[in-house]
């Protein structure tokens, strides 16, 4: 079904110079990482702010309904959850789950005293069952592709440490499987039977993708009484309460700057803002910066920053060339070859000899399976190999 949203409202009227907000919108906290003890740095001012300079999406909704409304129901407002009030919306309550690895192992997940836990159990053995007890505290993720879930190991602000859990829930097959980099087959480095723990400086990475503050210090720390969860409008936008303010004061527009608004920034500084979360060339080791690696697909900037069409674009081609970026992504195929066809078609740049009028989001931009059939669009616009793996539209 198409989304309600479409992506034409900022494709080919938008054209190739809009801003790159919607990765911004990921990237940003962790480029606002800090030594400050006051508070955050703000991008491109040098500027520290406290975490009572952020006030809430609601603040923002007076004057921006529609932004708004369409962020309520996107991914980005959904990063970060209490594992609880995930399992009570999804059901989980009472699940059990065989190891997708493991035979005679199995997971029951429960919700007990306001929280969320989980029983291994593996075969009896002449002295019982041996069972293992978690206790969960985070789901990271929106959902629309999979959940992950994390127990705090070393709750230490400065030091935090997290397991992140063998299982991970899939919405596409509504159930749980192996948490991607899991598999104990080989003896992955680091992987056990009940999940993966992390390092202080990975736990902190993790979750300054998934949050817009991770504590009253910034990012350098974790803490559960200050973090500001999801990625909020003030993720993308910055920290807005010098702004509501001015604006309910009826200033002039100038006085209501913010960084990265309206008048945005130049896209490939923006883009490789938003690849300190969802990754950049140089994070890769140069033999895997191939198209036939799936996690490309999934790292949709790499993809991108590699394809003919943004390199060709002179830096002009941005995420909002196709996506609203305050929306849940589209699915409306139409509206996204219209943005190609903009280029393509106006301005007679490489005509496609198969069809200039249609087909180029499966020709060129088609669905994988990533992992545990996660199905992702890849971005490497390019001339498709046949041999390649594609998924169905």
């Amino acid at each position: 079904m198409a989304d309600p949203n479409p992506p034409g409202r900022f494709g080919a009227a938008a054209g190739l110079g809009a801003a790159m907000v919607l990765l911004v919108a990921v990237a940003l906290g962790l480029l606002l990482r800090t030594d400050s003890p006051s508070g955050v740095r703000t991008p491109g001012t040098g500027r520290t702010v406290a975490r009572a300079d952020y006030v809430g999406d609601v603040s923002c909704r007076d004057c921006h309904p529609g932004e708004f409304a369409a962020h309520s129901g996107s991914g980005h407002s959904k990063t970060l959850r209490r594992a609880v009030q995930v399992a009570l919306r999804r059901g989980w309550d009472s699940r059990t789950t065989p190891d997708p690895e493991q035979p005679g192992v199995s997971w029951k997940f429960q919700v007990r005293d306001g929280r969320l836990w989980v029983e291994r159990s593996a075969a009896q053995t002449p002295g019982g069952i041996q069972a293992e007890r978690f206790a969960i505290d985070y789901a990271l993720g929106s959902g629309r592709h999979a959940t992950t879930l994390v127990t705090m190991v070393n709750r230490d602000p400065r030091h935090p440490t997290i397991r992140e859990h063998r299982l991970t829930f899939f919405g596409h097959a509504d159930g749980f499987g192996l948490t991607p980099g899991q598999s104990l087959a080989g003896h992955a480095s680091g992987n056990t039977p009940a999940g993966r723990i992390h390092s202080a400086d990975d736990t902190l990475k993790c979750f300054g993708c998934h949050a817009t503050m991770t504590s009253d210090r910034g990012f350098d720390q974790l803490d559960p009484a200050t973090i500001i969860p999801d990625v909020t409008c003030e993720r993308c936008h910055g920290p807005a309460r010098a702004h509501v303010e001015a604006a309910r004061r009826g200033d002039a527009p100038e006085s209501l700057h913010l960084p990265f608004g309206l008048d945005g920034s130049p896209a490939d500084e923006e883009l490789r803002l938003c690849g300190t979360c969802h990754r950049l060339p140089e994070m890769l080791t140069s033999n895997a910066l191939s198209t036939a690696n799936p996690v490309i697909v999934r790292y949709q900037p790499i993809g991108l920053m590699q394809s003919a069409c943004f390199r060709g674009s002179d830096g002009a081609m941005a995420c909002t060339t196709c996506h609203d970026p305050h929306s849940r992504t589209s699915s409306d195929r139409a509206a996204y070859e219209a943005a190609c066809l903009s280029c393509h078609d106006r301005r007679r740049v490489h005509p496609c000899p198969l069809s200039n009028r249609s087909g180029c989001v499966d020709c060129h931009m088609p669905r994988r399976d990533v992992a545990r059939g996660m199905i992702m669009t890849d971005h490497w616009i390019r001339v498709d190999r046949p041999d390649s793996a594609r998924i169905p539209h």
